[in-house]
């Protein structure tokens, strides 16, 4: 279905008053949704595609023709043409492709033209932009990709589910994601050629490890591949370019990789609130927090009513700009979205960085009545009785104990049980598990040798090895270095 008069005249290469003729003067099949004058307008492909070869033939339009595809008119496009030479055309159902291309009108061949030149304007409009980022790097998407897919309709019960997995999805929370999976997997059984569901799938899977204490390694790999199998149905869906950005990022610590399908997506679709909201992810992982503040306010502002993306607005301002301003947003969010896991698992963690005990033990119990998992209650629990029976150095002990538990049925990384250690001032017991968290590919190792805690171990000279094996590991050897850590790298005093 296209939307509104620029949708139908895009799809004949034509301007909005040529269109509104064609509907007036040639009876173009638009539709009007119910309602008062001004409702919207929509008019469906195939209608569209039924009427061009009724005109074509001197006919008026037949209604048995509205099943027709895009296939039988594309088989009418000149083979020939220079600028389609990389398109891919379905064949013609037909006994004469010489003949028919004989009958090619000239508005035919000047719409085409007139949509390829378009395409190829927008776009390098669009690439000037992007690639006038200082971080920019080539890319291999062509304006002419665009051209080479035609729209896919869901079967009806299949976008239902996927829906409905959108919906679970945004709950952010192990139960939701569990749901999201089982309802993304469903539609993909009943339509093998949904796209769109397949990287919901890959959407999901991104967010398991965060949310659902799964496997790092094993999830974004399959995050991977529903979202490389989404693109091989769609190259132009960015969401799966999104999800696949995501997992190289933190999966394989693929920072040009990753930068390149984050640029694909915002290229495809340059108002993708969620392609702004895991760009600057990736970028306060790098320690990039000047261009991570600009991605996120970007996303703020195309989807100012998503609580996820509000939640991340306000963890940045905490941790690049101003940390009680950060963290009051946070609070509010959290009272008015309840089921909504990331504000205090953020407010957690600012807490436990910032020394501030007992705020971090309130934050670990509501995150947990949230999340209901059973590590998250653990860890709740063993916390607050440690600081109740011994201060900082019993609350530490106590989350040590819990983190080494989770670390051997590898629930954990390794990486905040090793944090704990060196607080505890047990830095040669914590090397083991950062190595543990180097072999489990753990994102924020790529900024450790940059944080102002680890400048103490650079002269032990396993740590010296270890941040070694960080910088060999990384496909892009250079981080930045900020004037100012993101407080949640930090470790108290």
């Amino acid at each position: 279905m296209l939307a509104g008069w620029k949708g139908i005249a895009s799809y004949f290469g034509c301007n909005v008053r040529t269109a509104r003729r064609y509907e007036q003067e040639r009876g173009l099949p638009v539709h009007r949704a119910p309602g008062k004058r001004g409702s919207t307008i929509f008019a469906h492909a195939s209608e569209l595609d039924a009427w061009l070869e009724s005109r074509e033939k001197g006919q008026r339009l037949d209604p048995a023709l509205l099943t027709s595809g895009a296939a039988r008119y594309l088989g009418n496009v000149p083979q020939n043409n220079p600028l389609l030479a990389d398109v891919t055309l379905p064949l013609a159902a037909t006994s004469s492709d010489e003949h028919r291309a004989k009958r090619v009108s000239f508005l035919r061949w000047r719409t085409w033209v007139f949509a390829v030149s378009a395409l190829l304007i927008s776009s390098v409009a669009l690439f000037w932009k992007v690639g006038n980022h200082p971080t920019a790097a080539p890319t291999t998407f062509s304006p002419l990709d665009a051209l080479k897919v035609r729209p896919h309709v869901p079967a009806p019960a299949a976008e239902d589910l996927f829906l409905r997995g959108r919906y679970y999805w945004n709950l952010r929370t192990a139960d939701g994601l569990a749901t999201a999976i089982d309802a993304y997997t469903q539609a993909i059984v009943i339509d093998p050629s949904y796209a769109e569901a397949y990287a919901g799938l890959a959407e999901t899977y991104d967010l398991l490890p965060q949310f659902g204490h799964a496997d790092l390694s094993e999830s974004l790999t399959k995050a991977e591949e529903a979202a490389d199998r989404a693109i091989a149905l769609n190259p132009n869906l960015a969401a799966a370019h999104v999800a696949k950005a995501f997992a190289l990022f933190y999966r394989e610590w693929d920072i040009g990789g990753s930068d390149a399908e984050f640029r694909r997506a915002l290229a495809l679709d340059p108002n993708s609130a969620q392609a702004h909201q895991w760009y600057a992810s990736t970028l306060e992982n790098r320690l990039e927090g000047a261009e991570g503040l600009r991605q996120i306010d970007a996303a703020f502002r195309l989807n100012p009513t998503s609580a996820a993306i509000e939640a991340d607005t306000a963890l940045f301002r905490a941790n690049f700009g101003d940390l009680d301003a950060g963290m009051k947003a946070l609070k509010e969010i959290e009272q008015t979205q309840p089921t909504l896991a990331t504000p205090a698992y953020f407010l957690r963690e600012l807490d436990f960085a910032t020394g501030n005990y007992a705020a971090y033990v309130a934050d670990a119990r509501h995150y947990a009545s949230v999340t209901r998992a059973p590590d998250d209650d653990a860890l709740a629990d063993a916390v607050a009785r440690g600081w109740a029976q011994g201060g900082r150095t019993g609350l530490l002990q106590a989350r040590a104990r819990v983190l080494k538990a989770a670390f051997d049925r590898n629930v954990d990384s390794g990486y905040n049980l090793g944090q704990t250690l060196l607080l505890l001032g047990r830095s040669k017991d914590a090397l083991p598990y950062f190595r543990a968290a180097l072999d489990r590919r753990y994102i924020l190792l790529i900024t450790m040798p940059q944080c102002p805690w680890a400048n103490i171990l650079a002269r032990d000279p396993g740590y010296v090895a270890l941040f070694a094996q960080i910088q060999e590991r990384l496909h892009r050897g250079d981080v930045a270095h900020p004037a100012v850590i993101p407080v949640t790298l930090r470790l108290p005093q």
